[in-house]
């Protein structure tokens, strides 16, 4: 019979690491995934235990059936999924073959692919998730996979559990300097050191480039940060935070996109007046080129450039946090040269809005002069008792005239799209243009919050002599938005006020600290840590006296770093005193300092034999338990066997010599 060389108590270890770096996959895996991952690990641990022959013998008919299990697997994926490629499936893929892995691992060498797999599960969470909390919860799982090397080549069992969590702890903490020298040094590159598959950002959530009706009130229902923004100076009004996105030029009637845009602009289109804003934000990933601004950009970042209707867009998609310094000012004028832009402005679709169009020429028939209308347009939404509401009516019919004429309910992308549409039918250019509105203060940090339930739609129209001019026809049927924030228009449940806290203003105040302070530190987090580009590096070392620092020299500066670093911990080894780790020595010199303190201490030629003769003949009341004490100290220390440490560690316990009784003869 051939013994097995993993027993449980190693496997133990490695099936619980394994099972706790893939949990957080659970919840976004094919239920059968997990069930599956669970099952196989169950069986690896019961197996041997209950059926410990028929493990041993691994029989052709048992591998057949687990080949066949694998096999299944894999085809089970390709249907849920209907491909073998991408994150997703990569990552399912691993969390079942990482199973079927330690379902037959039998030897050293399985058991230490095993544990290189759960360390590349843990690295895995964070395709998902780069927040402290994960970064927590890894670093946990990573001492729970140390510890399970530690007790593989612990082979004679002398440490404890604690022990084995502490050591483990220990080393994580050691790495620690070299870590923080590698993420400052480490030259720096601008974007991902590899690809990253196009299924990754399928859950991000945001403003699109197109609209339709529920697209924006949806993203309002969502807690979740768009970007965050730093001024340099005082914040401006809320109802001046405008953040442009994506403009939107032609609709069906009903679903509005950005139709072909031309990028080359002509600065001299902009004109800016009034105080520069400057300030930093830090935009969450979004897998869109565009960025956003406060109206209006005037200084842009590296890798960026303003379209010809001024949407502020990256070179490549924003696939990671990405931070960015703007200037913008909200004194500005904008024009066009361009009369393609001007009838793309007056595009409709035909045979739609018949009540709208009829509204416009009424309105073109009682104001000849065009820039009249708008202001004409915008008194007649205050007489019609329009309700600002989150969740309007369904309208079955032409959107627009059904808004306009019957309704009179919606959210900003109903007011938006059909002020524009009145605006073009009365032969006034017109766009829709999409991005927030306004933001939520962090005073911890005192910087703002912009969150998916501040997504905003408006209208830009086109005078001539004017240019283009921003107007919100929201703002007229809802005031509070604008000056209040969509917090005074939503449900506390959207803004993430707990139902048992909303009647009590301290406890309000008090939740409101906690999330601001968590917040503060996320922010710094995404700053500092997932944010730590190639300008963020450089603006620290210039900090720390490296100006004009290039790679080369980085790269010098790292490795004189890490040598000091690694020199510090030789010499500590070096000249540390080895100590004792052995528990039968440990509990021995607990036996002869007994024996010290009763007035026979154990000299220095002697060894443990000799001196257990010696106590038995000055003492030979105490010589049965000296000899058993001495025997099994001779046992378990020189014989490496210590499966008597129990029985030895009571005996020397319960030993309890008598300095009075002890008398030399």
């Amino acid at each position: 019979m051939i013994k097995e060389e993993l027993d449980i108590n190693k496997i133990t270890w490695l099936v619980v690491g394994i099972a706790l770096a893939s949990f957080p996959h659970w919840s976004r895996l094919p239920v059968w995934i997990p069930v599956l991952h669970l099952g196989l690990l169950a069986t690896r641990i019961i197996l041997p235990l209950r059926f410990s022959l028929l493990w041993i013998s691994q029989k052709s008919s048992i591998n057949i059936i687990r080949l066949f299990i694998m096999v299944a697997g894999v085809f089970g994926i390709y249907g849920s999924y209907g491909t073998l490629a991408g994150r997703d499936v990569g990552i399912a893929l691993l969390v079942m073959l990482a199973a079927f892995k330690i379902f037959e691992s039998k030897s050293k060498r399985d058991f230490y692919i095993c544990t290189y797999l759960g360390y590349f599960l843990i690295i895995t969470n964070f395709f998902y998730s780069q927040t402290i909390p994960t970064a927590t919860y890894m670093i946990f799982i990573m001492i729970i996979m140390t510890a399970g090397l530690i007790n593989f080549n612990d082979t004679e069992q002398q440490l404890s559990l604690l022990q084995r969590l502490k050591l483990s702890s220990t080393l994580l903490i050691q790495s620690i300097p070299v870590l923080l020298i590698l993420f400052i040094l480490f030259p720096r590159v601008n974007g991902p050191l590899w690809g990253i598959p196009k299924d990754a950002f399928t859950g991000v959530t945001g403003i699109d480039d197109q609209m339709s009706p529920g697209t924006i009130s949806k993203l309002v229902q969502s807690k979740e940060v768009a970007f965050r923004v730093s001024f340099t100076d005082q914040i401006p009004d809320q109802s001046t935070l405008y953040w442009r996105g994506p403009v939107l030029w032609q609709t069906d009637g009903r679903k509005w996109t950005t139709g072909k845009s031309n990028s080359n602009r002509r600065h001299e289109k902009t004109r800016f007046t009034g105080n520069p804003i400057n300030y930093d934000v830090t935009i969450e990933p979004t897998n869109k080129k565009w960025l956003f601004g406060l109206e209006m950009v005037s200084t842009l970042p590296d890798k960026t450039y303003l379209t010809d209707d001024l949407q502020l867009k990256s070179r490549e998609p924003i696939r990671a946090r990405k931070a960015y310094t703007l200037t913008s000012h909200s004194s500005y004028s904008h024009w066009t040269e361009d009369d393609n832009d001007l009838q793309r402005g007056l595009i409709l679709p035909e045979l739609n809005h018949p009540k709208t169009r009829e509204l416009a020429s009424k309105l073109r028939r009682d104001f000849v002069e065009h820039e009249l209308i708008p202001n004409a347009a915008i008194e007649w939404l205050k007489q019609k008792n329009f309700i600002y509401t989150l969740s309007p009516p369904l309208m079955t019919g032409d959107m627009v005239d059904e808004f306009l004429f019957d309704k009179r309910q919606g959210f900003c992308e109903h007011y938006a799209s059909a002020f524009t549409i009145l605006m073009r039918a009365a032969g006034i250019p017109a766009r829709v243009v999409t991005g927030y509105l306004g933001g939520e203060l962090n005073p911890v940090g005192n910087y703002l919050i912009v969150r998916q339930h501040h997504a905003h739609a408006w209208t830009e129209i086109w005078l001539e002599g004017k240019g283009w001019i921003r107007i919100d026809p929201t703002s007229i049927v809802s005031p509070a938005r604008l000056n209040e924030g969509i917090e005074s228009s939503i449900p506390e449940a959207i803004i993430d006020v707990p139902l048992g806290l909303k009647n009590n203003a301290t406890a309000v105040r008090f939740w409101q600290q906690i999330r601001n302070t968590f917040d503060m530190i996320n922010y710094q987090w995404a700053q500092w840590v997932l944010g730590y580009s190639p300008e963020r590096q450089k603006l620290f070392l210039q900090k720390l006296g490296f100006d004009d620092i290039d790679w080369k020299e980085l790269t010098l500066l790292l490795l004189f770093f890490i040598g000091i670093i690694i020199s510090v911990i030789a010499l500590y080894i070096f000249t540390k005193k080895p100590v004792s780790r052995d528990p039968a020595k440990k509990y021995y010199d607990l036996f002869c300092k007994k024996m010290a303190k009763a007035g026979l201490p154990r000299k220095s030629y002697e060894g443990p034999v000799d001196y257990a003769q010696r106590l038995v003949w000055e003492k030979k009341e105490f010589g049965n338990e000296v000899k058993n004490i001495t025997e099994l100290y001779v046992y378990i220390r020189y014989r490496s066997n210590y499966d008597k440490l129990l029985q030895f560690k009571k005996a020397i316990r319960s030993f309890k010599p008598n300095k009075t009784n002890l008398v030399k003869i």
